[in-house]
């Protein structure tokens, strides 16, 4: 209730400052429709929401494209494919897919160009939410199965540098697709307080 109050005053401020039709769509707006669509079952969107909802629903099917940011473009397509849009969400995979590479080692990984410390730019988060995407939206557990082992080759070769990019990593190597990458490669041992 309190997050779809917080879209309802963002939505009423674009409404005050008379720029509606302008692009409003951020990484937060993209977080925010990813997280509430876990949620759609549970806690329908209350009706006095319900306008603020679909004009950034709206907005992330037209503007996704100049969002520019994979992780939000990924919190879009699985927040649209779980409120029902079906062919925003594989325009957006196609998109992502178009611009990952493919290494026979290191799986497949996107050459981001700029290095950041923003969150919606964290490359571990990221790679776990294209698992995720890939998985729900796109259902390619080739591709699943790629962007693992290049998860994995990243806790090989350095580390995951926080406990969020560890606990995402972990959730999306364990809950998407098989678990072959994970027989296949050499052991990777991740220490999560006490237990490995």
């Amino acid at each position: 209730s309190r997050l779809d109050g917080w879209i309802d005053r963002t939505y009423r401020d674009i409404l005050k400052a008379g720029n509606k039709d302008k692009n409003h769509l951020t990484s937060t707006v993209a977080l925010y429709l990813y997280g509430r669509s876990f949620f759609l079952q549970d806690k329908a969107i209350d009706a006095k929401h319900r306008e603020a909802v679909d004009y950034f629903l709206g907005q992330a099917k037209k503007y996704w494209l100049e969002l520019g940011v994979r992780q939000s473009q990924g919190h879009l397509a699985i927040a649209l494919n779980r409120f029902g849009d079906k062919e925003t969400p594989e325009a957006i995979m196609e998109s992502i897919r178009q611009r990952a590479v493919h290494d026979e080692e290191l799986g497949m990984f996107w050459r981001d160009l700029e290095v950041s410390w923003w969150w919606f730019r964290a490359p571990i988060e990221t790679q776990a939410l294209m698992i995720e995407a890939f998985e729900e939206v796109a259902h390619d557990a080739e591709a699943v199965e790629e962007c693992k082992v290049w998860l994995l080759k990243q806790k090989q070769t350095q580390d995951w540098k926080t406990t969020k990019a560890t606990a995402d990593a972990v959730y999306a190597l364990l809950l998407r697709g098989g678990v072959d990458v994970l027989a296949s490669s050499e052991l990777v041992t991740v220490q999560v307080g006490n237990a490995t």
